[in-house]
């Protein structure tokens, strides 16, 4: 309350960028209305081609050639050959919701082609991120020929080399920030590796697997029963929950991807979106982020990843549905010891000062490495800064990093790469294996390369916000404008609208412990209903400054069979001038 009165940045404190509207000669180009051309301008699609894909985003028209991909030649001849020969040949995974779908899809995939195949998920906690070399020469031993990675493995040059003495025919299909040196694989297949050709850079662990299955059907290989839009629906799942960008390639797939998720006949699928109380049918990219990516995620932080694999490729309901449940409250025990670790990671934090660093890089036995990593982003979210979340072993420790806009996580990850047993990422994200004894080098180096590229402006939280409107625009013809959009996801987020002068007609605390805020909001004689997370405690001071400037997402709401205009306001400030 007393932040209220002193006229804080906003309700969460953040700077407020309201984006410009995009040109009026872009706008008469574009034919559409100002508000959507202003949208498409700020996502930089700026010209008549651009924008059509990102309206349409074709599944028929708008996919690459999977043969432009270096090394997709290659990799598809060699399964080619494999599957001729009735070699034996294994898919090995990460352990995430992308590396799961897409050790699934080439499972069913090629399996459908006559292949002799088997899947390999490592276990989070006894084997670690990325190829393991027992696992490799137990496959070996057992066998296997042909060994194809997926979301995974670009940086495993020693494990590669192992591979190759073991006698596998290695194929790496990753997605992830290749090294200086590749692996010494028969091929590696990474549109980020330096001389790929391929115009789309962002495709996550499953799309690469999807353009292989292609590249094998261009070779002439039948699917027999299985069409190529059966295999959207994880395509789709993976890329959401990896939070590969919703832009190009990706937005083709998951649009396509959610059609097919909407339409699935996996027993497993339709079991998960049963208990995670959605409704088949309805369900959009930000379900997949927000409920059944998690819960396919949480087998492999906390169990074993395999068990999300035997879900989605579950042959009947009644096997399906044990296994969603069992995930279900796996998940359930992940949200709360996530919670424990983020508030055992915030105490160790603020006690040593560290949250008030460019960088925080914090580590405790205490810190399961299944956590780790959604720890560490909550904790970005709340601090505006980049994170390390560290669990301490007895010599080696293992940890999650998460970055914030600006701030390439691996590119200062590989300024110091001689300090870790093995890590891996991208921009936002990265992961890493390293010997407790140089956890210190790696917070020195790491305050280092901040306080030479991190600036006091990319520390500030900033809420971006897309157009201004008054509470009289607002209308079920404009979401309906919004959601051509769709699907939303990172790079192309929910808009956020803004409506200045706005009156608190009234606010009022909501929950069971009344940490939601419900607010009635009256301008122009028009009124509507908004809910604010966890920004209860506000009311009060709300109803002695009732005059904001409010930020939201416009949402309908169904009750009682009927659909209302709803405001999930994101944040609100008082009403300037």
């Amino acid at each position: 309350m007393q932040a209220m009165t002193q006229r804080p940045l906003s309700a969460r404190n953040r700077h407020w960028n309201i984006l410009p509207r995009a040109p009026a000669e872009f706008v008469r180009q574009s034919g559409l209305s100002p508000l959507l051309a202003s949208l498409l301008y700020q996502r930089d699609v700026r010209d008549p081609e651009a924008t059509r894909l990102f309206l349409e985003a074709d599944y028929s028209r708008d996919l690459h050639d999977p043969l432009r991909m270096r090394g997709m030649a290659e990799a598809s001849a060699r399964i080619a050959e494999a599957i001729a020969r009735g070699e034996p040949m294994a898919v090995y995974g990460d352990f995430d919701t992308d590396g799961v779908t897409a050790v699934t899809l080439l499972v069913q995939a090629l399996s459908a082609m006559g292949a002799n195949i088997r899947p390999y998920i490592p276990h989070r906690l006894r084997e670690g991120y990325g190829l393991n070399t027992q696992a490799l020469h137990r496959l070996a031993g057992e066998g296997v020929r042909l060994l194809i990675t997926v979301d995974c493995g670009i940086s495993n040059l020693a494990e590669v080399d192992a591979a190759t003495r073991a006698g596998l025919d290695v194929i790496v299909t990753d997605h992830h920030t290749p090294p200086a040196t590749l692996p010494a694989a028969l091929a590696v297949v990474n549109p980020k590796q330096p001389g790929c050709a391929y115009p789309y850079k962002h495709l996550v662990g499953v799309g690469i697997a999807f353009k292989l299955v292609q590249a094998l059907v261009r070779r002439g290989l039948s699917l027999g029963a299985v069409r190529g839009r059966d295999l959207l629906d994880v395509v789709a799942l993976g890329t959401v929950a990896d939070m590969g960008p919703l832009t190009g390639e990706n937005r083709v797939l998951v649009k396509a991807g959610l059609q097919a998720l909407n339409a699935t006949r996996r027993p497993g699928l339709k079991a998960l979106i049963e208990v995670s109380g959605l409704v088949q049918g309805q369900i959009s990219a930000t379900d997949i982020g927000f409920m059944l990516g998690p819960r396919l995620n949480a087998a492999g932080r906390l169990d074993d990843a395999v068990r999300a694999y035997q879900l989605l490729l579950a042959a009947d309901y009644a096997s399906a549905r044990a296994i969603a449940e069992e995930l279900n409250r796996t998940n359930r025990e992940r949200q709360e010891l996530t919670k424990q670790v983020q508030a055992a990671a915030r105490a160790q934090a603020e006690a040593s000062g560290k949250h008030r660093q460019r960088v925080v890089v914090i580590a405790s036995e205490a810190f399961p490495a299944g956590v780790v990593g959604l720890v560490a982003g909550k904790l970005v979210e709340e601090w505006g800064r980049p994170v390390l979340l560290i669990e301490r072993g007895a010599e080696h420790s293992r940890g999650s990093a998460r970055s914030i806009p600006g701030f390439s996580m691996i590119e200062a990850l590989t300024g110091c790469s001689e300090l870790f047993v093995r890590f891996g990422g991208h921009a936002a994200a990265a992961g890493f294996t390293i010997a407790n004894a140089n956890l210190p080098r790696l917070e020195q180096h790491l305050l280092a390369w901040a306080e030479e590229r991190l600036t006091d402006a990319m520390l500030q939280p900033a809420l971006t916000i897309d157009a201004t409107l008054d509470l009289k625009d607002l209308s079920h013809d404009l979401l309906a404008e919004l959601r051509r959009l769709e699907p939303f996801g990172q790079a192309n987020p929910l808009p956020t609208l803004m409506s200045p002068g706005v009156q608190v007609v009234d606010a009022r605390p909501r929950g069971g412990d009344g940490q939601h805020l419900r607010l009635l909001l009256r301008r122009d004689g028009v009124t509507y209903e908004g809910i604010a997370f966890r920004l209860g405690h506000l009311a009060e001071a709300l109803r002695r400054h009732p005059l904001i400037d409010v930020a939201y997402h416009l949402e309908a709401n169904q009750w009682n069979g009927e659909t209302r205009l709803q405001l999930n306001i994101k944040d609100f400030r008082r009403a300037r001038g």
